[in-house]
Parts: C-alpha cells; structure tokens; sequence
C-alpha cells in the first residue's frame, strides 16, 4: 500500500480516535460500538452489560426478542456466550450497536448467495486487520498507530481493494475470542461498507468453524 495512503488513512484514524466521540448512543448506561452498515432494532426486552456484569446477566423470561446493550470492551467470546443465553430461552438475540446518537442494530451475517469463494477479513488484538484474497497464502495487513483498536477506515480501504481486483462481493470474518466487542463490530461494518456505489451488496459472514 502506498505510503500516502497510509498517511491519509492514519489522519482519519487520529481524528475518530477509534473509541467514539459526545454524543455516541448509550443504552441504560452502557456506550455503544459504532457503525455505519446498520438496521433499525426492534422493539424487545433489553438487557445491558459490560465486561464486569456479562458472565451474570439474567435473560428476560418470555421474550420473543431480546436486545443485547453489550459493553465495547466485552470479548467476543462472552457476547458469543450471552447470545447462546438468549437463544437457550426460545427468544432471538439483536446486538444493539450506535449510528452516532442513534440506537440500531448490527446482523452479525448476511444472507449468503453460494458458494465457498470468498475475501477474508482477519482480526487481531493489537489493532491489526488483515485481509487476505480469496485461496491465497499471503494477505495484507494494517494496524491503527496506537494499537489499541481496529481502524474501520483501514478495513474498508483493503477490502475494496480485494472487491475491486476480484469481482467477488463475499467476505468472511475471523474473529479471536478475546477480540473486544468494539473492534469485532469495525471488523464486520469496515467490511460492509467497503465498497458504496459497487454493482452489488457486499455480503459478509462469520467465518464458519472455530475462531482463528
């Protein structure tokens, strides 16, 4: 990738500053993950944690849907653990996440047209994302300057990159269990929104199987 590139994408980086801005949507005290590839939330029961309460949040009994106001800081496995929760009770779970000062909602996966080909988005700790085309070995990587949190605008920047050269408008997402729910929430929507103006929705997925 081309050094102004990289340049330009750290400027955008420093003046998000990647944990969110006044005015970010909160949901019973609890400050929302930020994206842009979004749907409108249901109406349901809400249940709110962050990294201290998640293991022992109680699910409403009786709902149908059941909002989740998940914590940025909460690792994927325990979002992963409280969706299983919901779902163990008969009801659906909706991840709620922040459009600015708005309350929507995140789909951890689209709808998949067929097919195994895809681009991967890989997620790691340390603010790094790699994106890797489809049956290659090698695959390209950034990492926000600070380290401390995966940069959507560098996610989008590779992705449409790999869309563009490939045709092919299907990624897949790793995920490490202890990945924050905040960057698991860049990974997805950097992914989503990749490509405006592209013939075709972009479709993305959880990589099927284990996480990486």
């Amino acid at each position: 990738m081309k050094r102004t590139l990289l340049a330009a994408l750290a400027l955008t980086a420093a003046a998000a500053v990647g944990c969110g801005g006044k005015g970010d949507a909160t949901v019973d005290g609890i400050l929302l993950a930020q994206a842009d590839g979004l749907v409108d939330a249901p109406e349901g029961a809400t249940v709110a944690v962050d990294e201290k309460t998640v293991a022992s949040a109680k699910v409403p009994s009786g709902a149908k849907i059941v909002r989740l106001a998940v914590g940025r800081k909460v690792p994927w496995n325990q979002v992963q653990d409280l969706m299983r929760k919901v779902e163990a009770t008969g009801a659906r779970p909706v991840l709620l996440v922040g459009n600015r000062s708005h309350v929507k909602a995140i789909n951890l996966d689209d709808p998949w047209p067929g097919g195994d080909r895809s681009i991967q988005v890989i997620a790691f700790i340390d603010g790094k994302a790699c994106v890797q085309p489809p049956g290659a070995i090698e695959a390209k990587c950034v990492q926000s300057g600070t380290k401390d949190y995966i940069e959507r605008a560098y996610v989008r920047e590779l992705v449409r990159e790999q869309v563009k050269m490939f045709n092919l408008a299907r990624v897949e997402v790793d995920l490490p269990g202890s990945l924050p729910w905040a960057d698991v929430v860049r990974a997805i929507d950097g992914a989503r929104t990749c490509c405006e103006g592209w013939d075709q929705p972009i479709r993305v997925r959880l990589k099927p199987g284990p996480s990486g």
